[in-house]
């Protein structure tokens, strides 16, 4: 454990890490609006029974994305708490292993996104397949 002297770049850079976490909530709050999204969609389109597995493989999918969801929303405040008695208070002493609580809980998230995004794309490509394209003649 290591006691810094005061520093105000230091300070701010704190303060910027503080900011960055509680905007990570609100990324989470999108990304589950997102899943709702894809919930609707899975339940309004009932394709043929052959693709029925496909159907389970997605909501499977997202089901787990909202675990990690569920994870990440008690991880994040709980950094935060962590955080935030340094924040103004440099004397208080500091271990530099936050920046690994910093950088586990950011690549988390940002992996979160990419896989949102994965399914997204091929949930989209799969309803497509069974949608029939605009100006198409309906029977």
């Amino acid at each position: 454990m290591t006691s810094l002297p005061s520093d105000t770049k230091f300070e701010d850079e704190l303060q910027e890490l503080y900011i960055e976490a509680t905007h990570w909530l609100q990324d989470i709050s999108f990304l589950e609006t997102e899943t709702q999204f894809f919930h609707r969609i899975l339940n309004r389109y009932h394709p043929q029974d052959t693709v029925v597995d496909q159907n389970k493989k997605f909501a499977s999918m997202i089901e787990a994305q909202e675990v990690r969801f569920a994870a990440l929303r008690t991880k994040i405040p709980g950094f935060l708490e962590f955080l935030g008695p340094f924040i103004g208070d440099l004397k208080k002493t500091l271990d530099f292993g936050f920046l690994e609580k910093y950088n586990a809980l950011s690549n988390e998230l940002q992996q979160l996104f990419a896989d949102v995004r994965r399914t997204k794309m091929e949930l989209f490509k799969y309803t497509e397949s069974f949608m029939a394209p605009v100006g198409a003649a309906t029977a």
